[in-house]
């Protein structure tokens, strides 16, 4: 840690200012109080604040890289003699200073015994008032940097947990498509490659897109058009789209990948299970300062088992809590053979978590 004081213009700027106020304020004690002739009470007050000055500003290094594992009782000594010094050299040098300018006679006359206990005094008390600030300085900015290395941590935990979420969509993904691919190869070779020129596409937006926090709606969307694209090449007429997007909508912030959980839960619990065609229908708004995006599916009860929300959808629910410290931006209905995600996503001016 830099010492204080330098650390910026003003400060010093400032610092400066009160030791001149100090330095009137000793020489009019020495002329009004102590009737000292006027050149010796300026000069006796320049000599001495002008040497406590810098010695003000030297007791900041031991005190900032003193071990205070030790103890309390070994840092009280420690400041004890510290002042001793400071005070002894303080003296000192103002003594032998004001030698060199004044006979012995002033001299004798300005340092008496009780002059003496007296500057040692308001010496002892000057290094105390230094103790004190600039252990409050230490500690403030020790509390900070424990705050800043915290707040650090629990970032690094987040982006942690977040990577770990959005590293499970791609896989379960892949797994799938793969899958298709190596069937369409026995029965539709030109379906197949297809398939495969879209799932690069598809994969290739996912690695460029997956450092980033954030994304319009809109390049969100596109990519659940690929998304969509490949998955009708494996279920064909059974798998139909609507999307209805306000216009306000398609330029608000979403986090990258968030969307592609609720279709593929569509699909998985709709179209998979479906012998029917299901339609997924995607519609987008913006209500109270939030993007809310519904995505709804038709389904078969007699075909899918409904048991809370799957691992697709918790990863949803985990993220939205770790950017934006809400639990309640994922809600899930289905009723009627429908089967409903809305998903809310706030639009604040400031960052999320």
């Amino acid at each position: 840690m830099n010492h204080p004081i330098f650390s910026e213009n003003r400060i010093f700027k400032l610092y400066a200012i009160v030791w001149m106020i100090v330095c009137a304020v000793h020489a009019g004690i020495n002329l009004i109080i102590y009737e000292l002739p006027v050149e010796l009470a300026i000069i006796d007050s320049l000599t001495f604040n002008v040497l406590m000055f810098f010695l003000g500003l030297s007791i900041w290094y031991p005190l900032m890289y003193s071990d205070r594992s030790k103890g309390r009782t070994n840092a009280v000594v420690q400041i004890i003699l510290l002042g001793s010094i400071i005070v002894f050299i303080w003296l000192f040098l103002g003594f032998k200073f004001l030698e060199l300018l004044f006979d012995n006679e002033v001299i004798n006359e300005l340092f008496t015994r009780n002059a003496i206990i007296m500057r040692t005094t308001v010496g002892g008390l000057i290094f105390t008032v230094f103790v004190i600030v600039y252990y409050m300085l230490i500690f403030y900015n020790e509390i900070e940097e424990k705050n800043r290395q915290h707040e650090q941590m629990n970032r690094l935990l987040r982006e942690t947990e977040l990577n770990a979420l959005k590293s499970q969509l791609n896989p379960h993904f892949l797994f799938n498509s793969l899958n298709s691919v190596s069937a369409l190869t026995i029965t539709d070779a030109d379906a197949a490659r297809e398939m495969i020129n879209k799932l690069s596409e598809f994969m290739r937006y996912s690695l460029k897109k997956n450092e980033e926090a954030l994304l319009p709606l809109r390049q969100e969307l596109k990519n659940i058009n690929r998304y969509l694209e490949i998955e009708k090449v494996r279920f064909g007429e059974r798998l139909l789209c609507e999307l209805d997007v306000a216009q306000d909508c398609k330029d608000k912030q979403v986090p990258v990948l968030i969307l592609q959980p609720l279709f593929e839960n569509a699909i998985k619990h709709g179209v998979y299970e479906s012998i029917e065609p299901v339609t997924i229908r995607t519609f987008c708004r913006m209500v109270d300062n939030e993007l809310e995006i519904s995505v709804i599916n038709n389904y078969d009860e007699d075909s899918v088992s409904r048991k809370g929300e799957g691992v697709g959808l918790a990863n949803v629910r985990n993220r939205l809590q770790l950017i934006y410290n809400r639990s309640d931006l994922l809600s899930i209905n289905h009723e009627n053979h429908y089967f409903e995600v809305v998903l809310r996503i706030p639009q604040n001016a400031h960052e999320p978590n």
